[in-house]
């Protein structure tokens, strides 16, 4: 009888095991995430903002908060508190107090604590709230970028309900201001003033270490797609004196100047500015105007950290593969070193300060923690350890594969496999489809609360998920970047495929257990897909492109699809709908729920009603989720937690997968 006792309660304890959930979509939300990081110029310290999502009856957001520690990963403390969101944290050049944004008289402002504690002490009163900012070395100022606000008129004719206005005109810009940390005026506020005059919109910027002067890229309006058509100038913060210093018809933009204050240098792009071209260091010589090019890094498309401390070098950080480096450029234009050599993690979120950066590392089963290590080798130093209580949680196993696509192009990407997965045994597999075109799927950690569709839920509940980097993907070089210009629908849907058939080969799906999902890019190729052949069982679209020509004439970057399609709609008609999901819309038979923000700016919720208006009157099994108040991929916690579940419920009742 006891033999019988034990036996029973093994297998119950066993199939009680088998049953806990640790990455259900409400699980994934729990995880806190570092949003951004700083050390301090010694490298003896780092701050960190921690943030996590909110969910109670009345609010729904994610929030940060502020904490510091020794670069050795001691002494961890919380410099912020409360429910108001405190980000960006920045150390003061005397690296005896910080500087961060802080929402918590409503707008988003300026504030500085001391790193031995106390009441954080407001610096800004900028209506138009504050974005980025940045310390002058003296740590007598700050710079930052702060919106226009609607004028007295406007308000008053808001009121009156006058407030008719012409498309485009009079546009509210992004300004660049100081306000000085020592100086208070008459009435006890600290001083300030804006900086740039003429009516563009700022971007980002850069001081000068001698604190004379401000480098800037700017474009016509806050439009993405004027943002990515920049120019650069250089202001004298006395004079208010401007110099521009590059102005060509390509995209000009992150401008960095030199530890000596002699240089600047920042990102271009051919002329004409093309989205997925490649991007080069130019280094402009303030002096006498001369410039040159640096070496190009591998994929042709990093971003610049900022320079080494003896102004011989500019760090770029860009994505290598499913991996990222950092590349050290040398400032004469005759060398590149990858920084970061060897490392197997990806690295993310680096930020340079002085002779040391901070920056994040996971991989597809370890969840990111903070890391700090010298420019002068790259020895990473674990400083966090917020993801403790995860740690030995089982999650899906993650592998890098390769396969042969039609035309015989070698094609990368990642599968995921169930958890506790069983060699031999076919189980479903969901085609996910990133975004961009030149986007990438990386090795990052699969458990994750700011991802649409939750792969570590899905592993959880018994699916393989096959992520791929298709041709138009970033990270693989230019000329891998740009081959699916004019053919979207073409051999990167092989590309896509050929891979599903690869995962079939390998014996671990067949073709009656097959998914596809995408958000943007995503969408549209699996809007696509479900056009042209009938072998998935379900698929979830979001925020698809369906109608090329309605989105060239629609959406904030108008420039975009000229460049894949080699000019605007009305210049050939027949390439835009040949390419259109929704010409094929006739063929479609696979379920499809639509996922869709109902603030996109950058693909209007109108492709997605389309598609869904479509399908219903075609009688296929459609729903379309509309998240209210967000822009092109949700941005409030419960409105992910939504379209998480909603993802695992539709492929759970299409694929019964449990």
């Amino acid at each position: 009888m006891k033999k019988l006792f034990f036996f029973l309660l093994t297998v119950l304890t066993i199939s009680y095991g088998l049953a806990q959930k640790s990455w259900t979509p409400d699980q994934l939300m729990k995880i806190k995430n570092i949003s951004s990081s700083h050390v301090s110029s010694d490298g003896k310290k780092a701050a960190y903002a921690l943030r996590e999502a909110i969910m109670t009856d009345d609010r729904s957001e994610y929030v940060n908060q502020i904490w510091i520690c020794n670069a050795d990963g001691s002494n961890h403390v919380q410099l912020t508190k409360g429910d108001k969101n405190n980000a960006n944290p920045k150390w003061s050049p005397d690296n005896q107090s910080i500087a961060f944004t802080s929402s918590r008289d409503g707008k988003s402002n300026l504030y500085v604590i001391s790193i031995n504690g106390g009441e954080a002490e407001k610096l800004t009163d900028a209506k138009g709230g504050v974005g980025d900012f940045s310390w002058a070395s003296d740590g007598n100022k700050i710079a930052y970028t702060t919106m226009d606000v609607a004028t007295d008129k406007e308000e008053k004719n808001k009121k009156a309900k006058d407030d008719w206005y012409f498309l485009d005109a009079n546009p509210k810009q992004n300004r660049l201001a100081i306000v000085w940390t020592r100086h208070k005026d008459s009435t006890g506020k600290y001083i300030q003033k804006t900086i740039t005059k003429e009516d563009v919109s700022v971007n980002t910027f850069d001081w000068s270490n001698d604190n004379k002067s401000i480098a800037y890229s700017y474009g016509k309006t806050t439009k993405a797609n004027d943002m990515s058509n920049c120019d650069i100038a250089v202001v004298d913060i006395n004079s208010g004196e401007v110099k521009k210093i590059a102005t060509t018809a390509a995209n000009e933009s992150d401008p960095n100047i030199s530890p000596d204050s002699k240089w600047v240098a920042f990102l271009v792009s051919e002329i004409p500015n093309d989205w997925v071209g490649p991007k080069h260091v130019q280094v402009y010589n303030l002096s006498d105007g001369t410039s040159w090019r640096l070496k190009a890094s591998p994929d042709e498309e990093g971003n610049i950290l900022g320079w080494t401390p003896d102004g011989k070098q500019v760090l770029v950080l860009e994505s290598n593969k499913t991996l990222t480096s950092i590349y050290a450029l040398g400032a004469d234009g005759k060398s590149i070193a990858e920084w970061n050599a060897g490392e197997k993690n990806f690295l993310t979120g680096a930020v340079l300060n002085n002779a040391s950066i901070t920056f994040t590392l996971q991989n597809p089963s370890r969840l990111p923690e903070l890391y700090v290590s010298t420019l002068s080798k790259y020895v990473p130093v674990k400083v966090t350890n917020i993801q403790a209580e995860h740690l030995n949680k089982p999650i899906g196993k993650t592998e890098v594969i390769k396969w042969k696509s039609a035309d015989g192009k070698e094609i990368e990407g990642l599968l995921t496999y169930p958890i506790n997965y069983q060699p031999g045994k076919k189980v479903p597999l969901l085609l996910n489809i990133h975004g961009g075109p030149a986007g990438v799927f990386t090795q990052a950690c699969i458990a994750s609360n700011q991802s649409i569709y939750p792969i570590a839920s899905l592993s959880e509940n018994g699916f393989a998920v096959l992520r791929p980097n298709p041709r138009g993907s970033t990270a693989y070089g230019t000329a891998f970047r740009v081959a699916n210009k004019k053919d979207w629908g073409g051999g990167d849907y092989q590309d896509l495929m050929t891979g599903v058939d690869a995962v079939i080969k390998m014996g671990i799906t067949d073709e009656s257990m097959l998914g596809v999902m995408g958000w943007s890019y995503g969408g549209y190729m699996s809007s696509w897909i479900v056009g042209h052949t009938n072998r998935f069982k379900a698929a979830s679209i979001g925020a698809p492109v369906v109608d090329l020509a309605f989105q060239n004439m629609t959406d904030d970057v108008e420039s975009l699809m000229p460049v894949y399609f080699n000019g605007d709609p009305w210049n050939n008609w027949t390439l835009y709908n040949e390419h259109s999901p929704l010409r094929y819309v006739q063929n479609v038979k696979t379920p499809v729920i639509l996922q869709h923000g109902e603030a996109d700016l950058r693909v209007p919720v109108s492709n997605s009603v389309m598609f869904y208006n479509a399908l219903r009157r075609r009688e296929v099994p459609v729903k379309l989720l509309v998240l209210p108040r967000q822009p092109h991929g949700p941005f409030e916690p419960r409105m992910v937690l939504k379209a998480n579940q909603s993802n695992v419920e539709w492929f759970e009742s299409y694929l019964g997968s449990k």
